[in-house]
């Protein structure tokens, strides 16, 4: 058991003190016991949200990139019309060299792990020509962002069938309408909102702060600025694939992800005080299911000595 445990000050030395610095006075965590449950609970809370983000990422690239493949061809980046007068007009496409470099460079490492040479100048065979697929495979983020700034739009219906976008943002996006209306104010919208998420991924898999310190005062509301973002990749899942949100519904993934990052599950980490129920009282598993709270949190119990919990997979 965590009581067992004399002195957590070594343990809390290895951590990153400067980020636990903050935290006392936010999530109201004074024992050293108290901080070592909030940085295993906190590690839990990202864990929880890394699968929303993930299949954001994926559903957003495979969508915009199926869309564009079916009306441009393998290589529809080379295809399509930039509009060379706009702000940011090579950031896309960059993007994608970017992944092509990345691609070359890899193949490089292990021609010369290959050949036991010393150097990739030394390498006399041909690199292949990088698939459709390997290429995508290897864009980051913020590639799916960039591919809806202004240089890939018109309004000139002359040319709306050599740019990207309008005329591809009813299939790449199924229900646009979440986001706005009007399908060009969607996308300029839709724009901001994956900056914002890309920030916020970039945090959480740099193991940096997941609550939002500007929006923080105390514990409540620190961990609602975190359900702000589970909330915000939800609308974003739904605009683009309804079906895929639906399947992440069945699955209870956003629902696991609330129950997590809640001043419930904290107290879980940080209160080791639990309920002793008797495993013999007729109706138990009735009453642990209504203090789920219907779901939305884990119950904590000692059974046995041990220490476990009752909550809703799905």
């Amino acid at each position: 058991m965590p009581q067992r445990i004399n002195d957590y000050k070594p343990v809390l030395s290895l951590l990153s003190t400067a980020r636990l610095a903050s935290v006392p006075a936010i999530f109201n965590v004074r024992t050293d016991l108290e901080k070592y449950g909030f940085s295993l609970w906190i590690q839990n809370a990202a864990a929880s949200l890394y699968p929303l983000v993930q299949q954001l990422e994926l559903v957003l690239r495979n969508s915009v990139d199926k869309t564009a493949r079916a009306r441009f061809g393998e290589r529809w980046w080379d295809t399509i019309s930039y509009d060379t007068t706009k702000e940011n007009h090579d950031k896309f496409i960059n993007c994608i060299r970017d992944a092509e470099r990345s691609l070359l460079k890899k193949w490089k490492a292990k021609e010369v792990a290959r050949l036991g040479l010393s150097h990739p100048s030394q390498i006399t065979t041909t690199p292949p020509v990088f698939s459709h697929d390997d290429i995508i495979a290897a864009t980051t983020f913020s590639t799916w962002e960039n591919v809806f700034l202004e240089a890939l739009h018109t309004d000139d219906n002359s040319k709306k069938n050599v740019f990207l976008w309008p005329n591809s943002l009813p299939k790449a996006l199924r229900r646009l309408s979440v986001i706005d209306n009007k399908p060009v104010e969607a996308r300029r919208k839709l724009l901001n909102l994956l900056k914002e998420i890309r920030d916020y991924r970039n945090r959480l898999f740099h193991h940096d702060c997941i609550w939002i310190k500007i929006k923080t005062v105390d514990k409540q509301t620190a961990i609602e600025s975190i359900r702000e973002k589970i909330n915000l990749i939800e609308k974003i899942i739904t605009a683009i694939s309804p079906v895929t949100n639906r399947a992440l519904t069945a699955w209870g993934m956003y629902e696991n992800a609330r129950r997590i990052c809640s001043t419930a599950e904290l107290s879980i980490y940080t209160n080791l005080n639990y309920q002793v129920p008797n495993i013999a009282t007729p109706g138990l598993l009735g009453q642990l299911m209504l203090q789920t709270n219907g779901g939305k949190e884990t119950v904590p119990m000692m059974l046995q000595n041990e220490a476990c919990v009752f909550y809703k997979l799905r």
